[in-house]
């Protein structure tokens, strides 16, 4: 029996292609794990060139000593004040840097990473951007990457990053502010709390709020079971506008 009645004729709802599957679960207690953070928030030290805001397909390193008032935003796509207030808000070092300190985590890598997911050229993160940050995470035998975006087009970005260094074997999740957007590009692992984009990480300032996130979410990064999984966080901040 044939199911097409009209040669040709397509569908005028919409259905997006998943890509396939990629999952490395994690193998060690967060305590043992070097953990890594990567944002296609447009995020990079002063220092650095700026993201070209009209669209970038760049990256930055980040070394993770780096001091977080010594970082600032490049980003055209979405309102940066959160994080001209507190870069943590986005990408999350100091806390980070307090897990470790309290034995949470084993380590936060050396070299963590910045870029600008907002209209950025796809094939360029998905063949050079992404391959190139997963390779330099495995060499540094990280274990763990969160990763943040910032508008839509940033989660799509984000989210292609993101399955580059989860097929390299580490273990990934991503904290988003649009999770619907994650989950269709393929997102292995995906937190979502109830902030706005700019503040994926949390409301600025409010360390109680990012490091739990950031907790939940590396214990999210343990217990998810299979691919595309995605948590609800509790937390709500909403920006003043």
């Amino acid at each position: 029996m044939k199911l097409t009645t009209a040669v040709g004729l397509k569908s005028e709802i919409f259905v997006p292609n998943t890509p396939p599957a990629v999952w490395s679960p994690l193998t060690k207690p967060l305590a043992e794990c070097r953990v890594a953070f990567a944002t296609a928030g447009g995020i990079h030290k002063k220092t650095q060139k700026p993201f070209n805001l009209s669209g970038d397909s760049t990256y930055r390193i980040i070394e993770s000593d780096t001091p977080s008032d010594e970082l600032m935003v490049s980003h055209g796509g979405f309102d940066n004040s959160d994080i001209n207030k507190d870069v943590n808000a986005m990408f999350p070092i100091d806390r980070l840097h307090e897990l470790e300190a309290d034995g949470f985590i084993g380590s936060v890598a050396p070299q963590l990473f910045g870029f600008m997911g907002g209209g950025g050229n796809v094939k360029n993160f998905k063949e050079k951007v992404g391959p190139e940050i997963a390779d330099l995470l495995k060499k540094e035998h990280v274990d763990v990457c969160i990763i943040t975006g910032g508008c839509g087009t940033c989660h799509r970005s984000a989210t292609i990053v993101e399955r580059a260094i989860e097929a390299k074997g580490i273990s990934t999740c991503i904290i988003a502010a649009l999770p619907p957007i994650a989950r269709q590009q393929g997102a292995p692992r995906i937190t979502a709390p109830h902030v706005p984009i700019g503040s994926n990480a949390g409301e600025p300032n409010n360390i109680k709020m990012q490091t739990s996130i950031l907790k939940d979410t590396l214990h999210f990064v343990e217990d998810a079971e299979s691919f595309g999984s995605l948590k609800v966080l509790p937390y709500e901040y909403r920006h003043n506008v």
